[in-house]
């Protein structure tokens, strides 16, 4: 009886559960580059924030709108649920393009994230539709 418990409990610590690790929350910590993009991204359980040179987006609660954990290049986008007062972004978009490289993209609302790949709506020159595209590295 006790060798059972032994292989459970090994099961169970080295992530042996296969579903249940899949359903674990993404989290992870970046750090931006250039100069408006300096600062971090961390994606916590319940939280996220991101500070960079132009938007200081305080920890607030977030949804996922979309997500693709595939191993060979993660997407996954977040809704905030509440701004903070200098946080210029609704939505928050990063991509993997590489081991430790991410692009993450600022939409300041949903309609701009959503409407991202209709013509006229990338690289507009109205401000409710500028996005922040930031190059970043994955730290943790």
């Amino acid at each position: 009886m006790q060798i059972g418990r032994a292989a459970v409990l090994a099961i169970l610590l080295s992530g042996g559960l296969g579903p249940a690790h899949a359903d674990a929350p993404f989290t992870a910590v970046f750090s931006g580059t250039g100069r408006a993009c300096s600062g971090g991204l961390f994606v916590r359980t319940k939280t996220i924030e991101w500070n960079s040179s132009f938007s200081i987006c305080k920890p607030a609660r977030y949804s996922v709108l979309d997500k693709d954990l595939a191993p060979d290049h993660r997407r996954i986008a977040f809704r905030l649920a509440a701004r903070s007062r200098h946080c210029r972004y609704e939505v928050i978009e990063a991509q993997q393009y590489s081991t430790y490289g991410w692009s993450v993209q600022g939409y300041q609302s949903l309609e701009a994230y959503e409407k991202r790949d209709l013509p006229g709506w990338r690289n507009s020159p109205l401000d409710e539709r500028m996005v922040l595209s930031c190059p970043m590295v994955r730290l943790d």
